[in-house]
């Protein structure tokens, strides 16, 4: 892991954003391993792979056993045995991949060296094969067939082409077997595409899913699934997901409505509005509307609604239930091997943040639901914006989360949230997996995620 790079950022947010672990800039051997632990976990994938199953169309047990066969055929090259598709004891959409090796200790690199580039390592140490556009360098002798040992480049310090042994930072990812030459890579005109090295022996055991059963499952964050159950959409609700892209819980929420009702997606960039609607269209969902806008500038007090259409901006108290999953640091996504978030970046999500909420307020019916949800660990962004809510917003009040899969919300000096207000609150820890064992883990070991419910009153 390019440790420098991660407990630089984490060392900003702690300082910033934490204060009850200031304690960290200290020689504090309690608080120097609570950090050393956090960025363990953060540098490793859960332990679990998470799909959402598409149950407008499909039965659960029935997409199960099919990708229990789907597995069945994978790792028949596998070192480890299939591993067993599990049902999600609470949310009925969910399936769960248990990892049969979380340490990665047991597999040794072989000699020849490919290098990726930080978003391929991601990628793998989710499960993924490797793409052409990916790799950074390989072998000059390197042939298709040949096992390769793969490793991430961690710092961007490695050129495209580059045929030594790379000496910058880097992480064993695993070894492969190479589909593509080095030729095909690097010195044909044509630029390659497809996957360059099926992973065979991969550090961390997650299965490759990422074009199996396309229409019927949907590779999901646990903490995400559960927000879509808490906006909790109805048939015929009138739905806004104000910054919707790539799509996930957009199509989460068109499959609780029954693909029937109004269900808008908003996002700034074109391109990621594009990928709603093919992720949309997979899963064979025709009731989004997806339109490329700032959400900030989506509520106009004399805005009319077209009949026929929904185009931005909308007049106030359009919305029956409205999910606010906002742009943020996103210092709880894992695995993290690589970032360079300053303070300055740390500093400007806040204050965009209470933007996109002032505007899902006024967006947002009397009685009215509005879900807040973040993929950041940091106080300010979580916790600081519900305390910023309540008092800017009187009729907005915290309300009761179902399902509630998470701790509780987390307490500092700088808050005045009561326990009863922090209890309303969900926040996905993972780094209480190492000490904690009361509940299953697989609703433990997930990415650091928030949510918060809030229910618009009627006294406005």
């Amino acid at each position: 892991m390019c440790n420098n790079n991660i407990c630089a950022a984490l060392n900003l947010f702690l300082s910033f954003f934490f204060p009850l672990q200031k304690c960290h800039l200290s020689t504090s051997k309690s608080c120097s391993k609570s950090l050393e632990e956090l960025l363990t976990i953060l540098s490793r994938p859960p332990a679990y792979t998470v799909l959402r199953v598409n149950t407008l169309y499909y039965d659960r047990q029935e997409v199960k056993q099919q990708l229990q066969q789907v597995l069945s055929k994978q790792y028949e090259n596998r070192k480890h045995s299939v591993p067993s598709v599990e049902e999600h004891n609470e949310l009925s959409d969910t399936l769960i991949i248990p990892s049969q090796n979380v340490d990665g200790n047991d597999v040794i690199p072989v000699a020849n060296e490919v290098i990726v580039d930080s978003l391929c390592a991601v990628a793998v140490l989710r499960g993924a094969d490797i793409f052409a556009p990916g790799v950074m360098g390989a072998p000059v002798a390197m042939q298709v067939g040949d096992t390769v040992a793969v490793y991430g480049d961690l710092c961007g310090q490695c050129r495209r082409g580059y045929t030594q042994v790379f000496a910058g930072e880097k992480m064993f990812l695993g070894n492969g077997n190479a589909l593509m030459s080095r030729s095909q890579l690097f010195v044909e005109t044509e630029k390659p595409s497809g996957v360059a090295i099926k992973m065979t022996e991969p550090i961390f055991d997650c299965p490759s899913l990422n074009s199996v059963l396309t229409d019927r499952i949907f590779l999901q964050n646990l903490p995400s699934i559960v927000a879509g159950h808490v906006v909790n959409p109805q048939p015929g609700d009138m739905v806004l997901d104000m910054c919707a892209a790539p799509g996930g819980k957009t199509t989460h929420l068109a499959t609780l409505m029954q693909n029937t009702g109004v269900l808008v997606a908003l996002d700034k960039s074109a391109g990621k509005i594009k990928r709603i609607q093919e992720n949309a269209a997979k899963l064979k969902l025709d009731m989004v509307k997806s339109y490329a806008y700032d959400s900030t500038k989506s509520c106009k007090p004399h805005a009319q609604l077209v009949e026929g259409t929904w185009n931005p901006p909308y007049p106030p108290g359009t919305f029956d239930r409205i999910l606010l999953d906002a742009p943020c640091s996103g210092l709880g996504q894992r695995p993290q091997i690589k970032n360079n978030i300053t303070l300055k970046d740390l500093q400007s999500y806040p204050p965009y943040q209470r933007k996109l909420f002032a505007t899902a307020v006024e967006l947002l019916k009397p009685g009215g639901v509005l879900v807040y949800s973040t993929c950041t660990i940091t106080i300010e962004e979580n916790e600081g914006l519900v305390q910023w809510a309540l008092n800017t917003f009187p009729d907005m009040q915290l309300a009761p989360q179902i399902p509630h899969l998470g701790g509780s919300g987390m307490s500092s000096p700088d808050l005045t949230l009561t326990d009863t207000q922090l209890k309303l609150l969900q926040r996905f820890n993972p780094s209480i997996v190492m000490t904690t064992s009361s509940v299953p883990k697989y609703n433990m070991d997930t990415i650091g995620f928030f949510v918060a419910k809030f229910v618009k009153q009627n006294n406005r």
